[in-house]
């Protein structure tokens, strides 16, 4: 997830990165997508899949990068035209005075299949929120949605969280360190949480704190562009909301088009929990996280989420 360092080194960087698009007839069908290779970026190889943008006559291209924050910068850069981005990113850039906006929604967090939990090693001592006190608990983004989803389930769970040290580290690298002790809770994701499951233990699930749905990324463009190309927009959108709905009802389909991708044994990607996709782009999905996000002050005042959709969209 892009952190709140990433958005800030963007609005620094507006005033040299956003020149407007033309206003012009809309004729253009090319979109270059930034997307990466796990499962909550599926949307768009569905899509691919499933024929989807052929019926739309979108004429795409996929750009892959090392994580989201990337995109973020790539998209101010001028080398995407669409990207994820996760809701408190966006709103920390709107207030610095981007041009982002949403355009659809993307995967969901959701209470009934948490793709992220907070886990320690399988042979540790900690049980519960008061354990961690004094303790380090590592997660991929400082400052960001991992981290004071983290903080508010040690708060909600009893601990004192400013007793807690907070460590950035991949999730590749998590169980390794659980293992030999350097780190001594990590909030861990999917493929790793399947594919570790003996050598690791759940105490809690930071992100039902925010609330039973909401978005973790949603897809973002410049206003301008948007503008520009609004109706291949609207269809990009299509495309990855009937993928969506595709993928969500049919899981077996879906594990082997992402074990493709992704190269993640099938079984692992067939046994694990999957983010559900977005089927619209809802509001209510993203205003809790915003909330959550001002009062921790990873976001500089309070956003509402209409603000940060484009107009049309929601």
């Amino acid at each position: 997830m892009i952190s709140r360092r990433h958005a800030l080194a963007l609005a620094a960087a507006a005033p040299l990165a956003f020149t407007p698009f033309p206003a012009r007839a809309q004729q253009n069908r090319h979109v270059r997508i930034g997307a990466g290779i796990d499962d909550a970026f599926m949307q768009p190889y569905y899509a691919e899949q499933l024929g989807l943008f052929k019926k739309l006559n979108v004429d795409y291209e996929i750009v892959h990068a090392a994580n989201p924050g990337a995109y973020a910068e790539a998209l101010a850069a001028g080398a995407i035209d669409i990207g994820m981005v996760d809701p408190t990113a966006i709103a920390q850039a709107y207030v610095k005075g981007l041009p982002f906006a949403y355009f659809a929604g993307g995967p969901l967090s959701s209470r009934d299949a948490p793709t992220l939990v907070l886990c320690v090693a399988k042979n540790s001592p900690i049980k519960t929120a008061k354990d961690l006190e004094g303790k380090t608990v590592a997660i991929i983004s400082l400052h960001a949605t991992m981290e004071i989803t983290t903080r508010e389930w040690l708060t909600k769970n009893g601990a004192d969280a400013s007793l807690v040290k907070f460590f950035e580290l991949h999730f590749p690298e998590m169980t390794p360190a659980l293992s030999r002790g350097t780190i001594d809770a990590a909030l861990l994701g999917e493929p790793f949480l399947t594919e570790n499951k003996d050598a690791i233990r759940g105490i809690g699930v930071p992100f039902d704190t925010v609330a039973k749905l909401f978005y973790i990324f949603g897809w973002f463009a410049r206003r301008d562009w948007i503008t520009a190309n609004t109706d291949l927009a609207h269809s990009l959108a299509s495309a990855f909301y009937e993928a969506g709905k595709w993928a969500n009802a049919h899981k077996a389909e879906s594990a082997v088009i992402e074990a493709g991708i992704t190269k993640v044994d099938l079984q692992t990607v067939r046994t694990m929990q999957r983010n559900p996709l977005s089927t619209s782009l809802n509001a209510a999905y993203i205003q809790p996280l915003l909330d959550m996000a001002a009062r921790y002050k990873v976001i500089d005042r309070p956003v509402m989420a209409s603000e940060i959709i484009a107009a049309g969209f929601a």
